[in-house]
């Protein structure tokens, strides 16, 4: 066959079955021979006279009847023909007739929504591009066409799932479409749109040619997944049933510089004591910087400036410093001066800031705390950082424990049901739990209790097992690893490799559920374990907090440790406070796509909760009571900022979240075009294109206008001849 001539053909039908109505054409003739057929002649004098005159003129009348009932045929001939919807076509060589129900489209336009869309090379940035050259394959599109819109997201998002036939929707929605402030995952995005495709083929049978388009800056963050093997199967099941096209927005060789970590290095925040912030920048480019502009913001207000310099595929911290006046809710925020890529020169932390820090200390016996309340506070200043207040074990339940920031229990006996739900409930809400133990505690009740095999709420970082036999013990904290004891590190001389001990309970870690080890005795037996659990954490301590437990089947009774008279041991107990009741604010500071919780105790039932991101409308959540506490869950956080928690009525106070950007997505590298799959049609996009041509270059037109063109013509000339006819013959 000849492929270098073009050929003008009919292209198909939008709705071949319509056709049928064409066959409406043969009323008019049947109805003609009914008539001829209906005639009886009778003779009559006079109308001999007016035969004979008629038959002068017999053929002329014949030929004019013949012609009006051809008009009417057609008439509705052209009328199915555009319920019909024609398409006239060019095709690139010998064509022929294509079957009419192939000739409707649907088109799956798929928009990657990463922030590295944002990415502007001029006015217009990535996803500006994607979406105008969308709104250009719709525009482009035939009548009868049938569009899908998605976003490629982590997780993503269908826009318009089942097919939609009006371009000027499809168009609006696409300007209406926001970029979002995450990444996306390809291997998500496939199934998905699998899953789009069988039930547009179920829905709309009449769409039997399918056009698959992703509009995307390559950026390797994503995908990079196109190159595994699962990816590659799903890629080429996806090429069995439509035509893929990759039009590529981005451009190579693209620089970027992202603020990566912003930071408190003190483990709570103290009014009027001096807070270190640590900003980490990374040049993620190929060129040095010098002088960067990176700002501190402290609720919304610039305090300090800074400049610093970053090499090529480098990073460099900046430590800022600053004294809150008052207590309450604050945030800070860094900035860096702008580049082509802006959404990640911003980072954010919510500082909930207090007067002192609130722990409850709670004793198995008499004076077992004594040790822990000194090594926290161990001077009466007028203004303490560390407020202790010591109680028995009998005022666990009759106190309310998130009154607190932290929570000490030491040689506690054991523990009922109501204890272990008062204090899985403190972790709920983000307390910070340390057990000591000691020679009251029964280890079956804490497994049984805390450790949740009989009551199925887990409060301990691990399992408690058997008393270890008289012998001397040292600690070894093994490279000093551990937030805990990375303090110590360098400083032999307090005491903390030499401190004495002689009986304690060997640990079995949860290590399942992310418990870790933080200090060890020489023996291999765990010394401190710890675990996060639910927005809480759990520190564990094998052995006891003071010279108070004593191994009395020895004569006389020897205590179980001298740690506390040890100078290693006010330190590490503010270090291991310090770092149970950090996660106090750790749901406030997420990352996008991370849900924001919280709770609210002593509120009136009808308040209701509103989550403002500054500069956007409030988004109302729903509460959900429980006792005494109400919670609340925002989950869709697609946006980097701070989000403000407000009451109505108002509260007591207004929480401060922040939302951050996970920068895997700065990375300005690309895949390379020849690595992905042979089924993608690549389709580069140059610069601020102007105007881009997507579809290919099969000039076609609807001539259904021209059919109803037509047949208003007809119905005008039926008219007329009907007239002029009648009157001629009469």
């Amino acid at each position: 066959m000849d492929m270098t001539h073009p050929l003008l053909a009919l292209g198909g039908f939008g709705s071949i079955g319509m056709l049928f109505w064409a066959a409406a054409a043969v009323i008019p003739i049947i109805l003609h021979l009914w008539n001829r057929r209906a005639q009886r002649e009778v003779p009559w004098a006079a109308m001999e006279y007016l035969l004979a005159a008629v038959r002068k003129n017999a053929r002329r009348i014949r030929l004019e009847n013949l012609l009006l009932l051809a008009v009417r045929a057609a008439i509705l001939v052209l009328l199915g023909l555009a319920l019909a919807d024609p398409v006239l076509s060019w095709f690139a060589g010998g064509g022929g007739f294509s079957g009419g129900e192939n000739r409707r489209r649907h088109f799956v336009l798929v928009l990657d929504a990463s922030y590295s869309m944002e990415t502007r090379a001029g006015e217009e940035s990535r996803f500006e591009l994607a979406r105008r050259l969308a709104a250009e394959v719709v525009d482009q599109s035939r009548q009868g066409d049938g569009f899908s819109l998605m976003l490629l997201a982590d997780p993503p998002r269908t826009i318009i799932g089942r097919p939609a036939f009006d371009r000027e929707d499809v168009i609006s929605e696409l300007e209406n479409l926001l970029l979002l402030h995450g990444g996306a995952s390809l291997a998500q995005t496939l199934p998905q749109i699998e899953q789009l495709l069988a039930a547009a083929r179920e829905h709309h049978p009449q769409l039997g040619e399918t056009r698959l388009y992703f509009f995307t800056d390559l950026g390797a963050s994503t995908w990079r997944a196109a190159l595994e093997p699962r990816a590659r199967e799903q890629v080429a099941r996806l090429a069995e049933q439509v035509q893929i096209w990759l039009v590529d927005v981005g451009q190579a060789g693209a620089e970027n510089l992202a603020l990566t970590d912003l930071r408190q290095l003190e483990p709570y925040a103290i009014a009027l004591s001096e807070l270190t912030f640590q900003a980490t920048v990374r040049n993620l480019g190929r060129q040095d910087r010098t002088r960067l502009g990176i700002e501190l913001l402290v609720d919304g207000r610039r305090v300090d400036q800074q400049q610093v310099d970053v090499g090529a595929q480098e990073e460099t911290t900046v430590s800022f410093r600053y004294r809150f006046d008052t207590p309450g809710e604050h945030w800070v925020g860094a900035r860096l001066e702008d580049d082509a890529l802006e959404v990640d020169n911003h980072r954010y932390l919510a500082v909930p800031t207090t007067e002192a820090l609130r722990v409850l200390c709670v004793e198995g016996k008499q004076g077992e705390a004594r040790n822990v309340a000194l090594a926290l506070e161990p001077y009466r200043a007028e203004r303490p950082r560390i407020n202790v207040h010591a109680v028995s074990e009998s005022a666990l339940l009759e106190l309310d424990l998130h009154g607190y920031d932290g929570v000490v229990l030491c040689n506690v006996g054991r523990f009922g049901r109501d204890e272990t739900a008062v204090l899985h409930e403190y972790l709920r809400g983000g307390g910070g739990l340390v057990f000591f133990l000691g020679d009251q505690v029964q280890p079956e009740s804490y497994n049984l209790e805390l450790g949740g095999e009989l009551s199925g709420l887990s409060v301990l970082p691990a399992r408690l097992s058997s008393l270890t036999s008289d012998g001397q013990y040292r600690l070894e904290p093994r490279d000093y690893r551990h937030p805990i004891v990375a303090a110590f590190r360098g400083q032999e001389r307090t005491g903390l490799l030499t401190a004495p001990v002689w009986r304690y309970l060997r640990l079995q870690p949860h290590q399942a559920q992310g418990a870790r080890v933080a200090l060890w005795f020489d023996s291999g037996d765990p010394a401190i374990v710890e675990r996060s659990i639910l927005r809480g954490r759990s520190v564990l301590v094998a052995t006891a907090a003071s010279e108070q437990s004593l191994d009395r089947t020895t004569q006389p009774p020897t205590p179980w440790t001298a740690w506390s008279a040890w100078p290693s041991f006010p330190p590490l107990i503010q270090e291991i406070v310090a770092f149970a009741v950090q996660d106090r604010s750790r749901g406030r500071n997420v990352l996008v796509g991370q849900e924001l919780q919280g709770a609210v105790r002593s509120i009136v039932p009808q308040t209701t909760v509103s989550i403002a991101r500054s500069g956007q409308p409030p988004q109302r959540v729903r509460l959900e009571t429980d006792g005494e506490e109400s919670r609340w869950t925002l989950a869709q956080t697609d946006w980097s900022g701070i989000y403000e928690t407000r009451f109505e009525p108002p509260a007591a106070s207004t929480p401060y979240y922040a939302v951050n950007v996970d920068t895997r997505e700065s990375d300005p590298s690309r895949v390379d075009l020849d690595e992905l799959p042979e089924q993608f049609t690549r389709h580069q996009v140059q610069e601020h294109a102007a105007q881009a041509r997507l579809l290919p270059a099969d000039a076609s037109w609807a001539l259904f206008r021209v059919v109803l063109a037509c047949l208003l013509g007809l119905l005008l000339a039926e008219t007329y001849l009907a007239w002029r006819l009648g009157t001629a013959q009469a």
